[in-house]
């Protein structure tokens, strides 16, 4: 018994800090960072620039961030959520990507991909909101950060879907 007591950790005992490196890389082993939203969050646990500076060039050097697979990675990632143009361009300004790896992942997304992309969004929307109208399925696309043309073409599929059921009904009655 008394074995099990000596190995336990008292709880007024501090631990060494880690060095900017190995936080940095606990960082990277839970999901992929761009090296400047790293930097920011080393910095906001107290390392000084040096030791920020110091840590992502050692870990870019070693190829442990890498900004272009993390931009592709995140554009893939919220492409297959749903997402549209203009919010994977948010996201990977609000993260502190590289602008170069930003725009190389966005080159990925064209204008089919975009509007296949949003017409998955709107007929799970409509599945689930069968009462609303078209105002309320542009504003949810808006919201998901799809570009107003966009919208817009789905909307008209839409609309001439509902005109091709109407017309059918129409021959089918008599």
């Amino acid at each position: 018994m008394r074995n099990s007591q000596s190995t336990r950790r008292t709880p007024d005992r501090k631990r060494a800090p880690k060095p900017a490196y190995d936080r940095a890389l606990d960082l990277l082993a839970r999901r992929a960072h761009f090296a400047a939203e790293l930097g920011a969050k080393l910095r906001q646990r107290g390392y000084t620039t040096a030791e920020v500076e110091s840590a992502v060039e050692r870990l870019t050097d070693g190829g442990h961030l890498n900004e272009g697979e993390t931009a592709h990675m995140l554009v893939r990632s919220l492409k297959r959520r749903g997402y549209g143009r203009r919010r994977l361009e948010l996201d990977l300004r609000r993260r502190g990507a590289d602008e170069a790896a930003a725009s190389a992942a966005l080159e990925t997304v064209g204008d089919e991909d975009e509007l296949e992309r949003a017409g998955s969004v709107a007929a799970r929307w409509r599945a689930t909101h069968p009462e609303r109208d078209a105002a309320a399925l542009a504003r949810h696309l808006e919201r998901r950060g799809f570009l107003p043309r966009t919208i817009g073409a789905v909307l008209f599929e839409a609309a001439d879907d509902a005109v091709a059921e109407r017309e059918m009904q129409g021959q089918s009655s008599c």
